[in-house]
């Protein structure tokens, strides 16, 4: 197996209009965490009870509630608060990345992590902009710190992160390292991340404490505007493999200027660039996939449409579809137990998954009910006609209730 098929990575892409179809802002990411953490995906209210009225708890530590939050679809890890990824209300998309900084993780004390960051921005953000604004604040006030994975998964290392933010009239770039941050505008084309720094010194944004934090650690003599990525890279686990791997899908798929959800499932579906992972000597893989279509049209009925696998490996999984209707309802079936249930904290969906025989998939038969499903979606997208909008409440419950059909009839037990 080569260099590339080993790159221990996640990845998170945007492409921009007027690059794809219909001129949608698509946007997508593969969760690589530890291969046998389950990935729930949850509906976040904006109702505020007596646990979240003045203080929310997040992973490690307590921060302040705001009156007014937004409704949001996680992914998530079952046994953390935060989340790898997730949309709201009004089509703000985020995804975060681990990075390896030079200033060391494991002797912080506790504050926010990189999931954390993720769940708080699109809980209190109504554009892509606020929500970069809102991150650097929370990096600047709580830092970064504390564990990054389930004491049973045996991962011993923290991270800092960074973020891809999206919503259908602009995407960012947002990279940190423990309170400093950088912020750079994606104005065209497309972009993805993956787990080493790359914003050099083309950020348009900062911390307030950038240059002092820099010098205070010897990473700049304060000369010339600083490089962060050269500044503040660490000794990584990572390569740039996979970055210059989902790049390189990216330049080809999107040269006919018709750049479509199907390109962006295949990207996530790729395992020769090893960003469809499975990594058993690592113990990593993909543990859920997102993709998100932003209508740009103003007169379109719906502004967004999230697709969220919530299970290991996309190739082998539905793109489930999340529209915010007035009462959308995701339903249980992607909802992990409590920790004093099941230990593993497993959904109905995952342990489908768990028990299906994967020697009988029939790829060509779940491929022609994602397609069929997908493209009545994008058909909504397209129109101004909001006449069947109530009828798209359970679009995710429904999916998932169809893929748990699909694989029942071969369980291996």
């Amino acid at each position: 197996m080569s260099a590339e098929r080993n790159a221990f990575s996640c990845d998170t892409f945007v492409v921009l209009p007027p690059l794809t179809d219909s001129n949608f802002c698509i946007f997508g990411k593969n969760s690589d965490r530890p291969e046998n953490e389950v990935q729930e995906v949850i509906f976040v209210s904006d109702e505020h009870t007596s646990d979240n009225k003045d203080y929310v708890q997040c992973t490690h530590i307590q921060v302040p509630q705001i009156s007014k939050t937004y409704r949001c679809v996680l992914s998530k890890p079952a046994w953390c608060w935060g989340a790898e990824m997730g949309a709201n209300e009004h089509g703000v998309c985020i995804g975060n990345e681990a990075v390896f900084s030079k200033v060391p993780y494991e002797t912080r004390e506790n504050a926010l992590t990189g999931l954390d960051i993720v769940r708080l921005s699109l809980e209190r953000s109504k554009t892509a902009k606020s929500a970069v604004e809102l991150i650097g604040e929370l990096v600047e006030k709580y830092g970064q710190g504390g564990v990054c994975f389930n004491a049973s998964d045996n991962f011993t290392f923290g991270y800092d992160n960074s973020f891809l933010v999206v919503d259908n009239e602009e995407a960012w770039s947002v990279e940190t390292c423990n309170h400093v941050w950088v912020a750079k505008q994606i104005k065209e084309g497309y972009y993805s991340m993956s787990n080493v720094y790359s914003i050099e010194d083309d950020y348009s944004l900062h911390s307030s404490n950038l240059e002092k934090f820099a010098k205070e650690n010897n990473f700049s003599d304060g000369k010339d505007k600083l490089n962060f990525a050269q500044a503040f890279q660490g000794k990584s686990p990572c390569t740039d493999a996979r970055l210059k791997g989902g790049r390189k899908l990216l330049e080809n798929l999107t040269k006919n200027g018709n750049f479509s959800v199907f390109d962006m499932i295949s990207i996530l579906r790729d395992e020769e660039s090893g960003i469809c992972a499975y990594d058993k000597t690592r113990g990593v893989r993909t543990t859920s996939s997102q993709v998100s279509i932003l209508t740009t049209n103003k007169n379109s009925s719906i502004n967004a449409c999230h697709f969220i696998t919530g299970t290991p490996n996309p190739k082998q999984s539905l793109f489930k579809p999340i529209i915010f209707s007035k009462n959308v309802t995701l339903g249980p079936l992607t909802v992990s137990a409590p920790e004093e249930i099941i230990a593993q904290r497993i959904h109905p969906l995952y342990a489908t998954h768990q028990k299906f025989n994967w020697e009988k998939f029939d790829r060509k038969h779940f491929d022609n009910i994602e397609h069929e499903g997908i493209m009545k979606i994008v058909s909504k997208l397209k129109s101004t006609d909001d006449k069947d909008i109530d009828n798209l409440d359970t679009l995710f419950h429904d999916a998932a209730s169809t893929e748990i059909e699909l694989l029942r009839g071969h369980s291996s037990s």
